[in-house]
């Protein structure tokens, strides 16, 4: 006995030192919302995109404010407002270049020389309607910096590139208290430094809500199970340390804390609690019975630590299948969330025994009516199962040609602001730009010239690229859309007043020769390079989420085909949402992939176990059923397939199959007792009904506190779970033990 106390205070004391250790690792830990980490690393389009960025600049580094004035914008109080501020941003910190409506300026001929003239003149109220009859007339300032029912324009600030979360947020504020002294009736404000901001405040606030809702369910339910305050206390502290330790960890690596990893908490809570559940929910019976704690703890070692070994296994795989992304921070989710469920596995079967052995409180725990009810109730529906068989066979077979044939209505689809409510001001402003001003979606087509002898002057590569800037104009409806044509037609709108390319030569030529006079000019290098060589159409266009773009960008891709040279110029999609969208259809993909991987390597593992065939669909059946019913609700319910609802199957999967493991390993050790396989079936029942069923409110009450997030992905990534989980309990106490009847039919 001494020696078991003297070994038990090793384990705590080494718990301890793994706690302070991690604790002092852990104040190195961040918030962090950089959507870039989410692009693929590993595919070729990302090393492309860093070169054209390294070229042009970067394609999300501007804010959009919107200022309206509900008389109209026309008004020079108004007008002198607007270029009040535009002076003010212009001298905040952090800020490049304000384009605004006061500063804009338009090419026009003066006698025989052409010169740039201010297109509004905002001190001269007598030349406003002139002014608005030409602006409400050309295609590049409607819906650009002004809006189709005259009520607001709009400023473009272009931000210094790679702005750090502290220089973002002291801009932002910057240019809030700009707008809010000169009392505006209103205004919208858009961009990657107020949208950041919003996501990693309620990254925040969330990450702490979902260890507290979690805590709390975990709480009562063990009180409620167990009525001991040991039952509670022990297993809750276990999850504390687990958690602990794992962020510590992610500190002393310098992994900041994200959207995805954000979830680790809740992943922790209820995959490390469910092998406590088991643990306890033994050490409960066993000592109820009248076994000493020694004993019990050696029985638990023989009969738990098994079926938990391979639970933690397939929870592990479920989570490891992730590393097939192409994406980072889905990888580092995967990774973190398994060295969690690792390091609660040990503590459960370390430091849980260490402190029951120190523990000086009460051991026995009081059997109540509502446990023997569930026993009851647990034996009521094992016979009830035993006989429907054929009935249950039946209704499963229905429902799940029903989930096929929804499982392929489901579609790929993905927008910029998803995760957030319609009721959350930024995604009310950007949807204010959505309707106004043609949205905020970067669009990039990198033009290069692949013809030695030629640049991107040249009268018939200007003609190639004006028809690809016309297709993108009339297929993607862009705002804010620039590119060489543009300039090329802005200039001929200044000498011959209309907004075209030049059909003839001589007066493209003419053209041209204003437009390299202004060639070291730091806006046109930003469109231009030097050489003429190289160039880029961009835009903002309407996020219309990533199916439909995916869509434009392939009928752009065989327009290009069809109606350009490759010879000469080649043009290519980039852009950092184009990134984003190819980040979605690879996580879709690779997460498929892991999910078969998975479930190839459970098969495997049951297979090397039980050394049957049989066993191995006996097992598969019931986990990969609620998949199945999962995918047709996705279907049916028009619910996308998306990054969250993606890697959702993965983890679903490795989690919905511990209960399967504890139940046949269960059932095969009462075969072992050279009882019947229907004795063995009750008996099974009887030991595994209670955990089972706990384990699943345990999970239920975990991913439960995910559907109460802000965020729309990790909202779906908990409602899915619950639902599988349900699915799950539900082909575990009732499908599975009519597979079993069958593979053993022969016995009976």
């Amino acid at each position: 006995m001494e020696t078991t106390k003297r070994n038990a205070r090793v384990v705590l004391a080494l718990v301890f030192v793994a706690l302070i250790v991690s604790l002092f690792f852990s104040r190195k830990l961040n918030f962090s919302y950089d959507f870039e980490s989410f692009f693929p690393d590993n595919d070729p389009a990302l090393p492309f995109f860093k070169q054209y960025r390294q070229a042009f600049g970067h394609d999300n580094e501007f804010v959009l404010i919107a200022l309206q004035n509900d008389k109209g914008i026309f008004k020079k109080d108004f007008l002198t407002k607007a270029d009040t501020l535009a002076k003010q941003l212009k001298k905040l910190p952090f800020v490049e270049d304000v384009v605004s409506p006061s500063n804009l300026k338009r090419t026009s001929l003066q006698g025989f020389a052409s010169v740039q003239t201010p297109l509004l003149h905002s001190q001269n109220e007598d030349s406003y309607a002139t002014d608005s009859a030409y602006i409400y007339k050309s295609v590049q300032w409607k819906n650009n910096f002004f809006s189709s029912d005259t009520k607001s324009i709009c400023i473009y600030v272009k931000t210094k590139d790679g702005l750090s979360k502290k220089k973002s947020d002291t801009l932002a504020a910057s240019i809030q208290q700009a707008i809010t002294n000169l009392q505006f009736d209103s205004y919208h404000v858009g961009g990657r430094i107020f949208a950041q901001a919003v996501f990693l405040e309620k990254l925040q606030k969330q990450f702490f809500l979902f260890i507290l809702i979690s805590a709390v369910f975990v709480i009562l339910l063990l009180w409620f199970t167990f009525k001991s305050i040991q039952a509670v206390l022990l297993p809750l502290s276990l999850i504390v340390i687990s958690n602990i330790i794992t962020f510590g960890i992610m500190g002393a690596l310098n992994k900041p804390i994200d959207i995805m990893t954000a979830m680790i908490p809740t992943m922790i809570f209820v995959a490390g609690m469910s092998d406590v559940i088991h643990f306890y929910t033994k050490y409960n019976d066993e000592i109820n019975a009248g076994n000493n704690q020694k004993d019990t703890l050696k029985l638990i070692f023989k009969e738990v630590a098994q079926p938990t070994f391979l639970t933690l296994i397939s929870t592990v795989v479920g989570f490891l299948t992730l590393c097939y992304s192409g994406i980072k921070p889905v990888r580092d989710f995967g990774i973190y969330t398994s060295v969690g469920i690792v390091v609660a596995f040990i503590l459960t079967y370390t430091y849980l025994p260490a402190m029951l052995n120190l523990w000086k409180g009460i051991v026995n725990f009081k059997t109540d009516k509502k446990e023997s009810k569930l026993d009851a109730n647990s034996h009521k529906l094992f016979f009830w199962v035993i006989r429907h068989g054929k009935q249950i066979s039946l209704i499963t077979c229905l429902i799940i040609a029903v989930s096929v044939w929804g499982l392929f209505k489901i579609t790929p689809n993905q927008k910029l602001l998803d995760d957030l409510s319609d009721k959350e001001p930024v995604k009310q402003d950007f949807m204010f730009f959505e309707e106004h001003y043609g949205g905020v979606r970067p669009l990039e087509i990198d033009v290069t010239v692949t013809d030695k002898n030629k640049t991107l002057w040249s009268f018939d590569l200007m003609k190639q690229i004006n028809q690809v800037d016309s297709f993108v104009t009339q297929t993607y409806k862009p705002g804010f859309l620039v590119s060489p044509v543009s300039l090329v037609k802005s200039v001929n709108e200044g000498y011959d007043d209309i907004y075209l390319l030049p059909n003839d030569t001589g007066d493209y030529n003419r053209d041209v020769k204003f437009i390299l006079q202004n060639k070291n000019r730091k806006e046109f290098k930003k469109l231009v390079t030097v050489d003429g060589k190289r160039s880029h159409i961009s835009g903002k266009i309407k996020d219309y989420g990533s199916l439909t773009v995916d869509d434009y960008n392939q009928q752009l891709t065989n327009f290009i085909k069809l109606n350009t040279d490759t010879n000469t110029v080649k043009f290519t999609i980039t852009g950092t949402t184009n990134l984003i969208d190819l980040n979605n259809k690879y996580l879709v993909q690779n997460t498929l992939q892991g999910l078969l991987t998975g479930i190839l390597a459970l098969a495997l593992l049951t297979f090397i176990i039980h050394r049957s065939f049989k066993m191995v669909v006996v097992f598969l059946i019931p986990n990969v059923v609620p998949l199945v019913i999962m995918a047709g609700i996705m279907g049916i319910f028009g619910i996308p397939l998306k990054a969250s609802t993606a890697i959702f199957f993965s983890i679903a999967f490795g989690i919905a199959t511990d209960d399967t493991i504890h139940f046949i390993s269960r059932f095969k050790l009462e075969l072992k007792k050279n009882t019947s396989p229907l004795r063995a079936f009750k008996h099974t029942y009887a030991e595994t009904g209670k955990p089972v069923f706990l384990t699943t409110l345990i999970l239920l009450g975990g991913f439960v506190s995910l559907i109460l997030s802000d965020f729309e992905s990790i909202r779906l990534f908990g409602l899915l779970t619950c639902l599988t989980l349900l699915v799950a309990l539900l082909c575990e106490i009732v499908l599975l033990p009519v597979l079993l009847m069958l593979l053993f039919r022969k016995k009976k």
